[in-house]
Order: structure tokens, then C-alpha cells, then sequence
């Protein structure tokens, strides 16, 4: 089967791209980006500057959405809706109603949907996952993760300048809306899923006019009676920092990521009953043990998915238990830390 397939958003997207073309069921026939120059670096692939143009025109079998957050979730409804299977980039939602509406879609349709969080498919998440399977930590009881880096575009802050209403992160995304990346592994790992959430937001402002949420805490519930504490932030001086632990019953392991684009940034500490006291547990940050690039094996999971009719690797539900339970904790903050319950879909 080849599938003519479209890339909307290229900055990150280019990589999509790229990885597409190297899927032999896989032909990109069409990309799409508000700003012509960045079609250019395409040549021989037709460009679009309207979504909605590319779907009408190209009529695409396969649509990864790579564009800013807050079109993620209504471009994928206008692709679905054209009949398109889609890849899409987190956050894949901003609201439980735009959730439903995509699941509903999805399964009306027949069609696939999937989350591009590849942080699961990272080489660190395979070998933890692994450890877990086999009962190095015993019975999981609970998991911790933190995801902050600044993201501020223009320093120093000022409520007078303009600049940063220009960039969608600053203007359109609440830290634990960003979620996926700590609660998509965390989950996986635990095989499980959250029940409720709640939030709360430190530092909250205005700045340049928009409301503004630097640091976000959450809790959530999960169905299989753990707990789960993250931590998001983006609009604060702090250099970047990505921590995951997991709590056993008989042993515990924490993930501490200073630099996410150097292999050496990746420290793993492991205790367990066997070898009690933190050690060092040396491993990469993306390199798998098969040797494959992340987001080309994430990629090839859902093309696969597609052509072989089987459920891709993280559902329309699943891909909402992984990013919806931080919109909703979002909410909660927003609303003086109430509990909310996170749908089931």
C-alpha cells in the first residue's frame, strides 16, 4: 500500500518529513506552512499556505500536524473529517470537548489517530520499561515528574513589550497543557491511566496583556490506585530540567535530564532491596537498544498501524490519557484547586 501523505508545520516538521519518505509505504505529496520560504526548502513537493486548501486539493491519506499548539486539535477535526488518518504533536487538546469530538470522530470515521510522543519510543523509556516488566522495583505505587525550561522569548520580561504576544508558547500554553512528555511515559510504564486531577499554579500574572502561568504543580489519581505529581513551567528563569521517578515496592529509579540534545546530559539512580542506596544505572537518553531513531520507529508504528488495520500504538484514547488529564489540572488551578474527573474514553 503507498499512502500519499502531508506535513503541516515545518520547523519541527521538516524532521516528519523527512522520516516519512524514508517509510516505503510513504509518499509526502503535499506540505503546508503560513510562510512561503519555509516551503521552498521543499522543492518538488506541493506547498500550501491554508490547511484547509492542502486537505480540499491534495485529499492526503496520512496528515501529521506539526503546527502550534492551539491548531493542533482543529486542524486534526478538519483532516479527519477529510477523511485523513493523523499524527499530531502535543498538545493534542486544549479542552475535554475537543477530545470527544476528535475520539467520536476518529471511530465514525474508522480511522487512525495518535499522539507523536516520543519520549515513550526514547531509548531511557524502552530499557526502564523493561526493568519495570520484569519486577526490579516491584509493585509500582507511584510515580513523580518534572518538565521545566525557560521559555521566555524576549528578556528581560516587560509588561510593555510587544515581542511576546508574537510566539504562541507565551501567549497559549499552560505548563501542565505540555504534559505528555513526564505523564505519557509515566503512564506507560505504570500501565495505567488517570482518574482525576488537580492543580495549582505558582506566580500567576499578566504580562504584555496575556495571563500568564509560569509554574503549574499537579496531582492526579490513577485507576489502579497510584498517585502522580508533576511539574510544568516554561515562564521563568530556570534553565532546562527533565526528572521522572518511579516508586516501588521494591525498589526505586530516578531520571534527571539536564540537556536533552547531549547524550551525556542523562543520569538514571536505581536502589532496590537486592542493592539498597542510589547507584548509577548508565544508559542513553535516545539511543535504543535496536539501534532505530525514536521518532522514525514512533513514525513507522503508525504508518504500520495504518496499513495493516491494527490499533495504532497509542490510540485516539490513549492519546488523550496521556495530554488531557494536565489540560484539566490546568483547569483546576485555574478554579482555586478543585478535583476534576479526567473522562474515559
Amino acid at each position: 500500500m503507498s499512502l500519499r501523505c502531508a506535513v503541516a508545520g515545518l520547523n519541527r516538521g521538516a524532521g516528519f518529513v523527512m522520516r516519512l519518505r524514508q517509510n516505503p509505504h510513504c509518499e509526502v505529496v503535499a506540505v503546508c506552512d503560513t510562510r512561503a520560504e519555509k516551503l521552498a526548502e521543499h522543492p518538488g513537493i506541493a506547498g500550501f499556505t491554508d490547511f484547509q486548501r492542502m486537505l480540499d486539493e491534495v485529499r492526503p491519506d496520512v496528515v501529521a500536524i506539526i503546527t502550534p499548539g492551539p491548531l493542533h486539535a482543529p486542524q486534526a477535526m478538519a483532516a479527519l473529517q477529510a477523511g485523513a488518518h493523523v499524527l499530531v504533536e502535543t498538545p493534542n487538546v486544549y479542552s475535554a470537548g475537543q477530545a470527544r469530538e476528535i475520539v467520536d470522530l476518529v471511530r465514525e470515521r474508522g480511522l487512525k489517530y495518535m499522539l507523536a510522543e516520543n519520549l515513550v519510543y526514547m531509548g531511557w523509556c524502552q530499557r526502564l520499561k523493561t526493568a519495570v516488566e520484569d519486577g526490579v522495583l516491584g509493585e509500582i505505587i507511584g510515580g513523580m515528574a518534572e518538565y521545566t525550561h525557560d521559555c521566555r522569548p524576549v528578556r528581560p520580561l516587560s509588561d510593555a513589550d510587544e515581542q511576546h504576544v508574537q510566539s504562541w508558547r507565551f501567549t497559549d500554553l499552560p505548563p501542565l497543557a505540555y504534559c505528555s512528555h513526564t505523564l505519557g511515559p509515566l503512564l506507560e510504564l505504570m500501565d495505567d491511566r488517570c482518574v482525576n486531577a488537580t492543580g495549582i499554579v505558582g506566580g500567576r500574572r499578566e504580562i504584555a496583556g496575556v495571563d500568564v502561568f509560569p509554574l503549574e504543580s499537579a496531582v492526579f489519581e490513577t485507576e489502579g490506585g497510584r498517585t502522580i505529581n508533576l511539574i510544568n513551567g516554561f515562564m521563568l528563569s530556570h534553565p532546562f530540567i527533565f526528572l521522572l521517578a518511579l516508586y516501588g515496592t521494591e525498589g526505586s529509579v530516578r531520571v534527571i535530564n539536564t540537556d536533552y540534545r547531549d547524550p551525556e546530559g542523562l543520569r538514571v539512580l536505581i536502589s532496590t532491596d537486592d542493592e539498597p542506596g542510589w547507584r548509577e544505572w548508565v544508559m542513553e537518553w535516545q539511543a535504543r537498544d535496536d539501534g532505530g531513531d525514536d521518532v522514525q520507529v514512533m513514525v513507522d508504528d503508525f504508518v504500520a498501524s495504518v496499513v495493516e488495520d491494527t490499533p495504532a500504538p497509542f490510540d485516539e484514547a490513549r492519546s488523550m490519557e496521556f495530554c488531557l488529564p494536565g489540560v484539566l489540572a490546568h483547569e483546576s488551578a485555574k478554579q482555586g484547586g478543585v478535583k476534576l474527573e479526567v473522562p474515559s474514553f
